[in-house]
């Protein structure tokens, strides 16, 4: 679980990015002043100036009570200053260092810096003493946003088409748009035009600095690859234009694609427009066409994508078994997840309880949602995000799809519909069984988002969404959900 210091390290962070682009005067005072305090509550997370300004007091105080007791006077009787450790709360400290200043001021009421040169020497050192916690709150922590790479700017996207592209004559670049959201890839709308080819749009699909998922399909150029296989099986894809492996070229490997028409009009839970029959048709017959495609383990493109490692699960029950026992463990092992009391028994419980289902393994998309297709007149024109893709029970895609179609067609309806369109029989122990490891899935992908905020002044400040709201809703629902399949198992 991510710390308090971390937690406010990342606002910190996501305030400097606001304050560096809004133009409003009063937001860009309040943010400088909010900034101000962060500074101030990171100086206190470290109590090793603190405990040096109490250890000072005290000489101070012991010097102070010699002065006055020469003048014949004395201090009232006050328990002594404490002594800490380093592993102290700066807290603890400083109530100490405020008991110590008003101990310092009755030893400033009983002297006069006019009687003698001690006593004037001594103030001065005392304002000095007092000063040093002033000045301490100017000494700048570094600011996350500092330490981050900048972002891609458009000027440095022109001048790598311009290196790629050197026939592309008289190359403008135009409408370069970031995207917000995207928790594993960072995704860049621009629009280019030259003589060669005219107005062009494209979209750039980037890595990010930290590894969120862990899969091999997070890997960008195997991604690519799996594209280009969609696109050839005649799915609707967006074009892939090219892969850049290099990092060095703009500081991240990323491909680019053509911009497909249409928008997204959602999330994975549900769509924030109205949705047609039309619409519903569209994402049925896209995702059937999906589940028909067969891979070719001698096909150059199938070897060069993340579906290679899946090849040799043939049946839905290998696949199943062979990500219960062996992919999930390794991607939270290679994300160095805590293992938690629910995750791990859901997935042993996964591993011990494999539906059997002997007939071939389909390609699953995993996140067959409105955020990851593009729409447009009530038609899918594009399936986004394969980096989640592999072989495995067509019973988690029908499940997580319904799911945000929930208000327009039932879990039964989407069933018998899919079965009479397929010829599978997609049994409710299936669907309960797909729930639970869709389940371990989120809650694997929600317990990395806050290793990263955790661990990584590099992670993105919307990782806190995906752990600490993410979780609650999708991956901490085990108990349910395996008395759910338990209780249907039989059927």
């Amino acid at each position: 679980m991510p710390r308090n210091m971390q937690l406010l390290k990342q606002v910190r962070k996501a305030a400097a990015r606001v304050n560096q682009t809004t133009s409003d005067p009063e937001h860009k005072t309040l943010l400088t002043a909010a900034d101000a305090v962060f500074n101030e509550l990171f100086l206190q997370d470290d109590p090793q100036f603190y405990l040096g300004h109490l250890a000072y007091a005290k000489r101070m105080l012991d010097e102070g009570r010699a002065l006055v007791a020469a003048q014949g006077g004395r201090l009232a009787d006050q328990p002594p200053l404490r002594d800490f450790n380093a592993n102290v709360r700066v807290d603890v400290v400083m109530e100490e260092v405020a008991r110590a200043t008003a101990m310092l001021v009755e030893v400033v009421t009983l002297l006069e810096e006019g009687r003698s040169a001690a006593e004037k020497d001594y103030l001065v050192r005392l304002g000095d003493w007092e000063n040093s916690l002033y000045q301490h709150r100017l000494d700048a922590t570094p600011n996350p946003a500092d330490t981050l790479a900048k972002d891609l700017q458009p000027e440095a996207l022109l001048a790598y088409l311009q290196r790629k592209f050197p026939d592309w004559k008289n190359l403008k670049l135009h409408n370069f748009a970031p995207l917000a959201g995207g928790f594993s890839k960072k995704t860049i709308l621009f629009e280019t035009e030259d003589d060669v080819n005219g107005p062009q749009s494209m979209v750039m699909r980037a890595e990010q600095g930290t590894n969120l998922l862990g899969y091999e399909g997070s890997d960008v150029t195997q991604e690519f690859y799996t594209i280009q296989l969609m696109r050839r099986a005649g799915l609707p894809i967006a074009e892939p234009l090219w892969l850049e492996a290099d990092a060095d070229q703009l500081g991240m490997r990323f491909l680019v694609s053509r911009k497909a028409v249409g928008k997204t009009q959602g999330g994975n839970m549900g769509s924030d427009e109205p949705v047609s029959p039309r619409l519903i048709d569209s994402m049925f017959s896209t995702m059937i066409k999906l589940h028909e495609i067969r891979l070719d383990p001698q096909d150059p493109l199938v070897q060069k994508s993340h579906l290679a490692e899946w090849l040799h699960c043939k049946t839905v029950s290998d696949a199943q078994r062979y990500c219960s026992v062996e992919f999930l463990p390794r991607v939270a092992r290679n994300l160095g997840i805590p293992m938690t009391p629910q995750l791990l028994r859901g997935l042993k419980w996964l591993q011990q309880n494999v539906p059997e289902v002997d007939e071939p393994a389909p390609i699953v998309h995993i996140d067959f949602c409105f955020n990851n297709l593009i729409i447009d007149k009530e038609e899918v024109t594009a399936v986004l995000d394969w980096e989640s893709s592999r072989l495995g029970d067509p019973a988690e895609e029908i499940s997580w799809t319904q799911k945000s179609l929930d208000p327009h067609i039932s879990l039964p309806d989407f069933i018998k519909r899919y079965e009479a369109a397929t010829g599978r029989h997609i049994s409710e122990y299936r669907i309960a069984y797909c729930k639970v490891m869709k389940c371990a899935l989120n809650a694997i992908c929600c317990l990395s988002g806050l290793r990263i905020l955790e661990a990584d002044d590099m992670a993105h400040i919307t990782l806190g969404v995906l752990g600490l709201r993410y979780m609650a809703l999708f991956g901490s629902q085990f108990n349910a959900l395996i008395a759910d399949a338990e209780s249907v198992r039989g059927k």
